[in-house]
Parts: C-alpha cells; sequence; structure tokens
C-alpha cells in the first residue's frame, strides 16, 4: 500500500473510533422515563426519550406520581432544572417516596443507561431490598469499632416498618452487615416494608443498629 492510501487508511479508522467514542460516552443514551398520574404506574401517562426543560409543554406538569425510568434520571420540581432535584433509576411506584408527587417540571437522562450495578432495580448496588426505592439516600449513621447506629432510619424521607427484615435491609442496603438491635417503640402515618411496599400508619423503626462488614 503506498503512503497516501496509508495515510487515508490510518484517518479512516481514527475517525470511526472517535465517532464510536462520542456515541457510547453520550449521558443518557437509550435511556427512556415514562411518568404516570397515578401511583402504581396507572392513570394516563407519557414516555420521555430526552431531556425536557419544561413538562407544561407536555401537558404533564405537577402530574406525575409514579414513574418508570431506564437508566439514571434527574428529576426536578421547576422548569429548567431548577429547584429541588433528585437522581433516580428503575421502577417508583410512588413517587412521595422523594417528596417529588405531582411536582416533577423537568427532567433529564444522565450516566448510562441500565443503571449500573444493581441490574436496573430501584436502589441498585446489587444489596438486598432492591425494590426498595432508588436514590434518596438512606440516613446518616454514627460510627462505632464494629457497628453504626442510625436514629430514626428514613429511606427517602419514609421511615422503615419495624421488624428483623426490615431492619437487615436498611442495613445492607446502606452497605453494612445484619441488623444487631433496634427500637420499635414509635408509629408513623406511613413507612415503607422490607419489600418496597408502602403501608399506612404503623409501628417504625426508631433506632437501628447495624455491624459493619
Amino acid at each position: 500500500m503506498n503512503k497516501p492510501a496509508t495515510r487515508i487508511a490510518i484517518s479512516t479508522l481514527i475517525a470511526a473510533c472517535a465517532l464510536a467514542g462520542a456515541a457510547q460516552a453520550q449521558p443518557g443514551r437509550g435511556a427512556t422515563a415514562t411518568l404516570y398520574d397515578q401511583p402504581n404506574f396507572q392513570g394516563n401517562s407519557v414516555t420521555i426519550t430526552q431531556s425536557v426543560s419544561d413538562l407544561g409543554k407536555w401537558r404533564f406538569n405537577d402530574r406525575a406520581r409514579s414513574a418508570r425510568f431506564e437508566g439514571t434520571w434527574r428529576i426536578c420540581e421547576h422548569d429548567q432544572f431548577k429547584g429541588r432535584c433528585q437522581e433516580v433509576r428503575g421502577d417508583v411506584p410512588h413517587l412521595n417516596a422523594y417528596g417529588l408527587a405531582e411536582q416533577i417540571t423537568s427532567l433529564e437522562p444522565v450516566g448510562r443507561p441500565g443503571g449500573g450495578p444493581g441490574g436496573g432495580y430501584p436502589g441498585g448496588g446489587g444489596h438486598p431490598g432492591g425494590g426498595w426505592p432508588g436514590g434518596g439516600s438512606t440516613s446518616r449513621g454514627v460510627e462505632g469499632d464494629s457497628t453504626v447506629f442510625f436514629a430514626r432510619p428514613t429511606l427517602g424521607g419514609v421511615d422503615v416498618a419495624a421488624g428483623q427484615r426490615g431492619a437487615d435491609t436498611f442495613c445492607q442496603r446502606a452497605g453494612l452487615g445484619r441488623s444487631v438491635w433496634f427500637d420499635s417503640s414509635t408509629r408513623a402515618n406511613q413507612a415503607i416494608g422490607p419489600d418496597g411496599q408502602y403501608v399506612g400508619r404503623s409501628t417504625v423503626i426508631r433506632d437501628l443498629l447495624c455491624r459493619k462488614r
């Protein structure tokens, strides 16, 4: 092969690699978000495949009460991605878990599709409790030598229903071992169970001690 032909072939290969890399690096590529105006994926819906700075143009402003997300999305309470925002992924049967039910005005895909580790389950990370809503961080704990203490543990602002499974799930979702002890002397109007289900007024975990791994 002569030199000009070699240079053309190399240039073509470099350009092809650059285009492939750009496509692979594009945030949110292939991501979709389906919003529903009723809990548990019921009612009217709209499917979004790109950034939307104002859902009012879709006649869906402040209407979403549940959603299904492919990939990771940032949802915001005001237009132009302003106000309080939350990164979410997977199925969210109740957006009030993030305090954003009927409050989403703009949203955009972030990161890579598929939600990363965790196989697309909300919460991700491969920890037990994959049915719990993702994004909303667990309460901040106080570390000891071999344990971590949580005062009134919550997930996305929702109390954790009392019980050994709920306590273990919370600990493991926080990247810790199983629970060592918990106090269930408090009641709340709403709580989240170990399988991600929402329950009405019930006993919830007041204090929780998790074992480190």
